[in-house]
């Protein structure tokens, strides 16, 4: 596989990953952007790696880390703002719109390791071993978070919707 071919390849699922992690999609832009000149500075100084796929969810996952503690700290003068304002934020946006703010909600109340399975095994085509590769754990433990977080999500969404789990 060539530089081109991987990085065309893996620029979609990057953005979609980094969509789901981040919720916003300048950002998620930003985030795969990044993690895609990380994996071509990469390949041109060191050769391909073992795995593009991984290296490059690896970088987009910090990267995403970085930009939500980021925007955690500038929340409150957001807050301020949108008050002043009197218009609701994009969170409470989405929240109000159909079934899929119901599925963001559901996401956020899970914890972070099921919501980054959940995320990888969505925007990563590359399979299992990339995605437990980027976590840096097993193909069969990655397999495992991923029913459990599953599970965990459907829970959530069942009691969302008043019905027992």
């Amino acid at each position: 596989m060539d530089l081109e071919t991987a990085v065309a390849g893996l620029a979609p699922q990057l953005l979609r990953y980094a969509l789901g992690r981040t919720g916003d999609a300048a950002l998620a832009e930003e985030v795969a952007q990044d993690a895609l000149a990380a994996l071509v500075e990469r390949w041109r100084r060191h050769g391909a790696p073992d795995c593009p796929a991984a290296f490059a969810f690896a970088v987009a996952r910090r990267r995403a880390g970085r930009a939500l503690l980021r925007r955690r700290l500038l929340a409150p003068l957001q807050l301020l703002r949108e008050a002043a304002s009197g218009v609701p934020g994009p969170e409470e946006s989405a929240a109000a719109r159909s079934e899929l703010g119901l599925v963001v909600a559901a996401l956020r109340r899970l914890p972070g390791r099921d919501r980054e399975a959940l995320l990888l095994a969505a925007a990563n085509d590359a399979g299992t071993a990339a995605a437990a590769a980027a976590l840096r754990i097993s193909p069969p433990a990655f397999k495992m978070r991923l029913h459990r977080a599953r599970h965990r999500l459907k829970q959530l969404l069942e009691e969302r919707d008043g019905h027992p789990p």
